[in-house]
């Protein structure tokens, strides 16, 4: 049996609207997910060093449990699970809503933060003590020393590890299709099943997380060179 590459297919209407369409939702996704991981995860990884116990035991449990459960789990609980502890006129407002998206941002946020915040917890401990005195001894309360001192310092030492997960965002977006979100994931294997070019929709989803994660590993490359700390290694450097 003969196959012939058709890959028109890609861009002949509508396709080439819903490819577009698909891979905005992935990229709008991806960042607001990152966005409120990042703010979450330094916020808890910051909490783990409280002098508070109350603040880190409660921030070591939103670490691991987060953490440990898979993320697919995560996002069928929130998907199936919370809908239903709700009443059911709030239920349907919420699907109204798009809790499809909603839930997937959710998830996302939370799976990551739990593992940012490790980051954040590694990046603060590599601060020097004598950073922290300092701090203290100028009259700052310890919320102050790590606002103003600590949390800048060592935020710029874990970029190399902040990239790492911002390119994991992106290419765990994709489970989002299972919850019905049309990003690329999802369009390319309905595209497949349409038109049977296998080859032409999945080299298109590829292309695509290829490209956005060489783009976020650029950009962060950049941040990273403009926040490098003096005396610190970069990445790729000489030991």
């Amino acid at each position: 049996m003969h196959f012939e590459m058709d890959w028109a297919v890609l861009w002949r209407p509508p396709n080439g609207d819903l490819a577009l369409n698909a891979v905005f939702t992935t990229l709008k996704l991806s960042l607001v997910s990152w966005v409120f991981a990042l703010i979450l995860g330094t916020l808890a990884g910051v909490a783990r060093d409280s002098p508070h116990r109350a603040v880190r035991l409660l921030a070591t449990c939103y670490v691991e449990v987060f953490r440990n459960i898979p993320l697919l789990v995560q996002l069928f609980f929130a998907y199936y699970v919370l809908p239903r502890l709700l009443p059911i006129e709030l239920r349907r407002e919420l699907f109204a809503l798009g809790w499809e998206a909603i839930s997937a941002i959710l998830t996302l946020s939370l799976y990551t933060s739990a593992k940012v915040a490790e980051h954040v917890r590694a990046g603060a401990n590599a601060v020097d003590r004598q950073v922290r005195w300092g701090a203290m001894s100028t009259g700052l309360t310890w919320w102050q020393a790590q606002r103003f001192v600590i949390v800048p310092l060592f935020l710029r030492v874990i970029v190399p590890s902040l990239t790492s997960e911002f390119v994991t965002v992106f290419k765990s977006s994709s489970v989002a299709m299972t919850v019905g979100v049309v990003e690329t994931s999802y369009f390319t294997q309905e595209l497949g099943l349409q038109t049977f070019h296998w080859i032409e929709a999945n080299s298109l989803g590829t292309a695509v997380y290829l490209v956005c994660a060489w783009s976020v590993a650029g950009l962060m490359a950049l941040i990273e060179r403009w926040a490098r700390v003096p005396g610190l290694l970069r990445r790729g450097a000489a030991g």
